[in-house]
C-alpha cells in the first residue's frame, strides 16, 4: 500500500501547503519571462489548473489500469506505476530551478496517473493474493493507506518541515520516497494467483 493507495492520499494532501509559495512563483516567473504580472485573476486561474490536472490524470490512469493490469499483471503493474511518480517528483523537484511552473502542472498531471492506476490495481492485487480467512481485512487495508497518505501528507507540509517558502520543491519531490519504498520491497512478493491462472493460464505457478 506504501506505493499505491498511501500516495492518492499523500499527493492530494501536500499541494495544499505551498498553495501561496507556488501562486508568487508563477507570478515571479511570468514577470521575468514577460516583465508584466500576472493579474491575480489569472493567478487564480492556473493554481485551479494545476489542482484540477491531478484528478484528470486520475481519470487516465484509472482507464489504463485495466488493461495494463491484464497485459502486464497485478505486481508488474504496481512496480511500473512508480515510474510516473519519479517522473513527477523530478518535474516538480527542479521547477524552481528551470524556473518554469509548467512542470508543475504536468508533475500533477503524472501524479494522478499513479493515482488512478494504483487505486485500481492494489485493491485488486490485494484481494486476489490474501489469504481466503483474510481477505477482507486485507483488502481494507486500500483505505487505510489513503487515510496514513492524506495525515503524513498534513505532517510533512508544514512549515517546520517541507511546507516553508524555500522546501517546497522538496515537499512536492518527497512523493518519490514511497515509490522507491515499493521499488524495493514488492519485487519480493507474489504475482497475483488469480492472474496467473486466468489471464496467462499458467496454472502451476499459480499454485
Amino acid at each position: 500500500g506504501i506505493g499505491g493507495t498511501f500516495q492518492y492520499g499523500y499527493n492530494i494532501s501536500i499541494i495544499n501547503a505551498p498553495a501561496s509559495y507556488i501562486q508568487t512563483f508563477m507570478n515571479t516567473t511570468w514577470l521575468e519571462r514577460t516583465g508584466v504580472p500576472l493579474e491575480s485573476n489569472v493567478i487564480l486561474l492556473l493554481w485551479s489548473f494545476t489542482v484540477s490536472v491531478y484528478p484528470l490524470g486520475g481519470l487516465t490512469g484509472a482507464v489504463v489500469a485495466g488493461p495494463m493490469a491484464i497485459m502486464l499483471g497485478r505486481k508488474m503493474s504496481l512496480l511500473l506505476n512508480n515510474v510516473f511518480v519519479i517522473i513527477a517528483a523530478t518535474l516538480s523537484g527542479f521547477s524552481r530551478m528551470a524556473k518554469s511552473f509548467e512542470m508543475i502542472m504536468l508533475s500533477r498531471f503524472f501524479t494522478g496517473v499513479n493515482a488512478g492506476v494504483s487505486m485500481n490495481i492494489q485493491p485488486m492485487y490485494l484481494a486476489e493474493s490474501a489469504p481466503k480467512k483474510l481477505r477482507g481485512a486485507v483488502a481494507l487495508t486500500s483505505a487505510s493507506f489513503t487515510a496514513l497518505g492524506l495525515v503524513l501528507g498534513q505532517v510533512v507540509g508544514l512549515r517546520e518541515l517541507l511546507g516553508g517558502e524555500e522546501c517546497w520543491p522538496f515537499l512536492l519531490a518527497s512523493n518519490a520516497v514511497p515509490a522507491l519504498i515499493q521499488l524495493t520491497a514488492l519485487p519480493w512478493f507474489p504475482e497475483s494467483p488469480r492472474y496467473l491462472l486466468i489471464d496467462r493460464g499458467d496454472k502451476e505457478s499459480c499454485v
